[in-house]
């Protein structure tokens, strides 16, 4: 017995064209509801003659019964092939339809039939078919060209759209109108006459959740299966109209989404998704210097529909949007709508010192610098610049470290000015060591370094004693320790 994939199965119209069948034949079949190849063989088995079909004549039966001789004779069919199983009467049912509203031929259809069958039909690069055959030229170039449906397309402009065609821009966007319903109205058609097709696919979609997320995960796994370059966009559109009987769209096809979202029916009539993306996209258009808090069931409320309860399912779901989409904050209470201007090298800066908490050097507050940004100045010198112009910041004393002016621990002097700053405070010499305890309150040094430190003074301002005492040139100092007094020598300091 032969098996039915020798043929295709074609319709009355691709037969009228393949065999140059009469016009009077073609319609006599259509009447007949003959209009198929697998009918008219059907009908030829049975019964070896159409003249019982109303207005067959003579010349017409015997061009369907040469018709019918020549498949026959090609495929070695007989009549109980054409006693098709449920699944292959399906397939052709499809495709029988697929022809007659897309004008897809038979046999680009017929290609699909074994893993239609087997319910792994390659959907959406059928429905790239689909799209294809229902689109003329201009449309087909703007569907690929302004909308953002194919991954590697940039976006077009209309008016370089309108110069590519010789059209005006206003034309071309009343042409770009119609792409995308054009293309929803198919889909729908398959829908609602098949609607049991999401059976014949499998992309691992719960019809069961509340919601289906197209994000990337999904938009790679389907491009990779199917060898297709389609955004998220696109598989969205497809979805909403093949899916109709579970879940609604609501996110406007002029805009590009990071995510997009099907909602289960039950929700239609409860919660405006629609106002509520469209509320939250308003929110971030406008300029945000600084983090804000709304609450979030006040805020939800606003979009939940009269008489109907924001429960927390729903607002789960809201949540997820806000968090995936938006990157916005959600806690139990409050939504959060984060700073949406750049962030100035200044308040980089503040925010730099005031992490680590403790004087910083030039040096270091560049490194941290290029780990949090890529706009700083172009060389060390124009960054001392524009840290010595905050107001906030101040400079400690000759050696580009720099700390916040509102640190009470903090003294913007050179060493030398600390120096002189506690010997004034004193009636008699400091050794060295009570000096050293001082001027580490501010600055990280050793005793060694304050002397040297000292002695370069130019402003002959110091004065050294024996026993490493130092005072002020201008004090007259009543008592000076001498070599063997040790009584007023500091101790070192204890390290902490």
């Amino acid at each position: 017995m032969a098996p039915l994939s020798n043929l295709i199965n074609y319709h009355i119209e691709e037969l009228k064209n393949i065999n140059n069948l009469s016009e009077r034949t073609k319609n006599v079949c259509l009447e007949g509801s003959l209009d198929t190849l697998y009918k008219i063989l059907y009908y030829f088995l049975e019964r070896g003659t159409f003249r019982d079909i109303r207005n067959c004549g003579l010349k017409t039966d015997l061009e369907l019964i040469h018709l019918s001789q020549k498949y026959l004779a090609l495929s070695g069919l007989t009549l109980d092939d054409l006693r098709m199983n449920e699944p292959l009467l399906g397939f052709e049912d499809f495709k029988l339809f697929c022809y007659v509203n897309f004008k897809v031929p038979s046999e680009v259809t017929e290609s699909y039939k074994d893993t239609f069958i087997a319910k792994t039909f390659p959907y959406f690069k059928y429905m790239q078919t689909v799209v294809q055959y229902i689109l003329n030229e201009r449309e087909l170039y703007i569907f690929k060209n302004n909308f953002g449906f194919l991954a590697d397309s940039q976006k077009r402009t209309l008016q370089s759209i309108g110069d590519h065609y010789g059209i005006t821009r206003e034309r071309v966007r009343q042409i770009a109108q119609k792409v995308p319903e054009k293309v929803s109205m198919a889909v729908n058609k398959i829908s609602q006459r098949f609607f049991n097709i999401d059976k014949q696919f499998n992309y691992d979609l719960d019809l069961k959740k509340e919601f289906l997320i197209i994000n990337d995960e999904l938009v790679k796994k389907i491009n990779a299966k199917e060898k297709l370059n389609y955004t998220g966009k696109f598989y969205s559109l497809i979805l909403a109209g093949t899916l109709q009987r579970y879940f609604i769209a609501f996110q406007d096809l002029e805009n590009n989404y990071k995510n997009y979202y099907l909602i289960s029916r039950k929700y239609r009539e409860v919660f405006n998704f629609k106002s509520f993306f469209a509320d939250v996209e308003a929110r971030l258009e406008d300029r945000v210097e600084n983090d804000y808090e709304i609450n979030a069931m006040e805020y939800l409320g606003k979009f939940t529909m009269p008489g109907q309860v924001l429960n927390d399912r729903l607002k789960q779901i809201c949540r997820r949007m806000l968090t995936d989409e938006f990157s916005l904050g959600f806690d139990k209470v409050h939504i959060t709508f984060h700073r949406n201007t750049l962030v100035k090298l200044s308040e980089h800066i503040l925010s730099i010192l005031q992490d680590a908490g403790r004087p910083m050097k030039l040096t270091e507050i560049c490194k941290e610098l290029k780990a949090r940004t890529t706009r700083i100045p172009p060389n060390i010198e124009s960054l001392r610049s524009s840290i010595l112009s905050i107001e906030e910041v101040v400079a400690i004393g000759k050696t580009s470290t720099y700390a916040l002016q509102k640190w009470q621990t903090v003294k913007t002097g050179t060493i030398k000015q600390l120096v002189r700053e506690f010997l004034e405070s004193s009636d008699e010499p400091k050794h060295i060591v009570d000096i050293t305890v001082y001027v580490n309150q501010f600055r990280n040094t050793s005793d060694k370094n304050i002397l040297s430190n000292l002695k370069l003074d130019k402003t002959n301002t110091f004065v050294f004693f024996k026993k490493s005492y130092i005072g002020l040139k201008y004090k007259q100092y009543k008592s000076i320790p001498g070599s063997g007094d040790k009584s007023n020598r500091g101790r070192k300091p204890r390290v902490e």
